[in-house]
This record gives C-alpha cells, structure tokens and sequence, in this order.
C-alpha cells in the first residue's frame, strides 16, 4: 500500500515533518478530509518563492513551493512563528516511527493538524512540494513512498503518526527525518538556517 513529516514538519519541512504520511490501514480515514475538517477546502490560490529574501521572518518566502496553496503556506508560517508552542515526541521503533506532536494553542493545533494531513494526502499523490527549505531527507521520503505504511490519529491536543516500511533504508529515513522535524519545532528557522548552511558545504 502507498502510504511523509516530514512533517512534519513538519513540519515541512519537513517539515519535515512531515514532514510525514501515506494510505491509514483502515481504509475508511481520508486525509484530505481530515484537513478539510479542520480548514475546509484550502485555497487554490499558489504563491511564487520571491529571490532575495531567504531571512525574512515576516513573510517567510522559503515556504512556498512549486504548487503549496495559500493555506499549506500559513500553516507553515504559523509553525513556524508559535513553534516553542510545540511539544513533540518521537520514538523509534524497529520497522519505523511513533510521533506525537501537540499544542496548547487551538490556532497553532489547527496549523499542525492541517500540516500533517496536507502532507499525507501530497506523499500519497506523490506531490512533492519542493519547498525550498525542506530537507533532502524529505526529498528522498517522497521518492520511496510507496514503500511507507502510515497510520494517523487525533490526540486531545494534536495528532499521532505511526510510520512503517519493511525496507530498513526508508526506516532510517523516516527517523532521519523525524529528528529534524523535532528540531525544527524546538528551533523553529534557526535550525533550518543551520541545516541548509551546513548541507550547502
């Protein structure tokens, strides 16, 4: 079965997160429903990545890929601005990954929620966003994720995301990924900044 955090980042981001990620076991959960639950149909208005302003904190242009709507954006935007709002945990089991990541805040909960899920429903169309600050970790997650099994659940205050895969590569990308989106959620865009710094030399 088809089954990314990258979320994630996540985050993205990751996003990881994520980032982040496939078809649910139970064939009657919907990802894209899931979101819809939470923000309705996004917008199909797309944004275009400006040149020159990778450290703008306002506007955030390294959030927007080749095809993210105005919503996947502002998810992003608010992650990334309330992320010490974030309490994530992860845990690496031998076939995959266990993550739970939860808020306080209802406005930053939605902003996750509706992350994870738009990630889910991109990794199962195969829809590689391409933000330019997503990790290549996330790059290679898409490339295999047909190799995933991802199972996803609403918590009290969040969401939970159980990974999977037989192949112990795509394993290690998972957690690979996993850890960055925790980072991301502890840093928010210092350690973007820091990844992409380190990943350029």
């Amino acid at each position: 079965m088809k089954s990314i955090i990258t979320f994630l980042f996540i985050f993205i981001a990751g996003a990881a997160t994520a980032f982040f990620f496939l078809h649910f076991k139970n064939g009657n959960h919907d990802h894209a429903g899931l979101h819809q639950s939470h923000h309705g149909i996004p917008s199909s208005r797309q944004h275009h990545m400006r040149e020159g302003h990778k450290h703008d904190e306002v506007n955030m242009p390294g959030l927007h890929g080749k095809d993210t709507t105005k919503q996947e954006v502002d998810d992003h935007k608010e992650i990334f601005r309330s992320h010490r709002g974030i309490t994530r945990a992860v845990s690496n089991i031998s076939n995959g990954i266990v993550t739970i990541t939860e808020a306080e805040d209802e406005k930053l909960r939605d902003a996750v929620i509706s992350h994870v899920s738009m990630m889910v429903t991109r990794l199962e169309e195969g829809k590689n966003p391409e933000v330019m600050i997503q990790s290549p970790t996330l790059d290679a997650l898409f490339d295999v994720y047909d190799e995933i099994e991802t199972e996803i659940e609403l918590t009290d205050l969040g969401v939970k995301v159980i990974q999977t895969s037989a192949n112990s590569e795509v394993v290690s990308l998972l957690q690979t990924h996993a850890a960055e989106v925790s980072d991301m959620s502890d840093r928010g865009m210092q350690a973007v900044h820091e990844r992409m710094a380190a990943h350029h030399h």
